[in-house]
């Protein structure tokens, strides 16, 4: 059976709030009711308020666990658009809510939900400035400090059209890359210092100090799929060896082993094209089951490397999630690797 018809299966086995408020009714009224009709008999119920108290036990677990996966808030949908109902039900399937809020005499921050793969996290975060501000800049961001059991985070931040440019609300998408997975994980983050800038090359300026400080967890339900590789390949002449590529509908990312690291990134440049757009020089061709494909020529995400340990990490980011169970093969510089075989 597919995680699919699991997932439907169970949401339709979890009982709706209307109906567990009705199941609860109904259990004290039938216990009110035995208690009367059997209360000269010598008490002997100890096991059925103990059934009692687990029936409700169980029922408010359920409306936690409900609670915080209630599905992928609206301004996710509009960030990640994704193709059809089916996705986007999938990417629901992973969301997770924090529901968290931070209030200072600067403004309120809140922490709402949080998505994720292998290598990319994503958190959803409203901010609410004092009355009279006027947030309408064309970009945001915040000096950031993050802590995890990673040692390596890239943070970045967009502004969402949330439909009134000219109050003292926006929404943003937080992006953080690592090295591996940030679910289960606790974060401890200290944003301060939002700062404002017009479209590209304006310089960021603060227009309001912080710092909003908090920590949660990131129980979010990761989407990838890890291919073990290890093969070997050139890049720019020089051999290499894929170790793995992970898959989701938000990012791919590639490891990569070589000893000639450096001579590699020195062959790459990186052009410039457009104002703060670049050529991708470690570009991947998926291609599609139905015989369509893509390049990412653009460079968004993420490259870097360890000289040490002769690792390269690379991590594609997409406008719109990718449909990861409809790829045929991935192509990188001259090795093809099926996927969803």
């Amino acid at each position: 059976m597919s995680n699919k018809n699991i997932n439907r299966i169970f949401e339709a086995l979890t009982p709706r709030t209307e109906q567990k408020e009705k199941m609860f009714h109904n259990i004290l009224m039938q216990t009110q009711f035995e208690h009367k009709r059997q209360r000269r008999i010598p008490p002997i119920k100890p096991v059925r308020y103990a059934v009692l108290a687990t029936v409700l036990m169980v029922c408010l677990t359920t409306t936690a666990f409900a609670a915080a996966y209630m599905g992928l808030d609206e301004a996710f949908i509009k960030f990640l658009k994704p193709a059809n109902n089916e996705q986007t039900e999938y990417l629901s399937n992973g969301a997770y809510v924090v529901g968290k809020t931070v209030e200072n005499e600067y403004g309120s921050l809140t922490f709402k939900q949080v998505i994720g793969d292998g290598n990319l996290t994503y958190i959803l975060m409203d901010f609410t400035a004092p009355e009279g501000t006027v947030l309408n800049a064309a970009r945001y961001r915040f000096d950031t400090s993050i802590t995890t059991n990673q040692s390596f985070h890239s943070t970045g931040f967009e502004v969402l059209n949330d439909g009134n440019p000219n109050d003292n609300k926006i929404s943003l998408i937080m992006n953080i890359m690592t090295d591996s997975s940030l679910a289960d994980q606790t974060v401890n983050l200290k944003l301060y210092d939002l700062q404002a800038a017009d479209l590209f090359p304006g310089n960021f300026k603060t227009i309001i100090p912080g710092p909003w400080e908090t920590s949660f967890k990131l129980e979010f339900k990761e989407y990838s799929t890890l291919y073990q590789i290890d093969q070997s390949f050139t890049m720019f002449g020089y051999t290499a060896i894929l170790k793995t590529i992970s898959v989701s509908p938000i990012s791919i990312t590639l490891k990569i082993n070589s000893g000639s690291l450096k001579e590699i990134n020195a062959a790459s440049r990186f052009k410039e094209i457009g104002p703060n757009e670049y050529l991708d020089d470690f570009p991947i061709t998926i291609n599609y089951k139905d015989g369509t494909s893509e390049i990412t020529s653009i460079f968004t995400g993420l490259s870097r490397s360890n000289y040490m340990s002769n690792q390269m990490v690379t991590i594609k980011t997409f406008e719109n999630v990718i449909n990861d169970k409809e790829i045929a093969s991935i192509v990188f510089f001259d090795k093809e690797i099926p996927i969803n075989k």
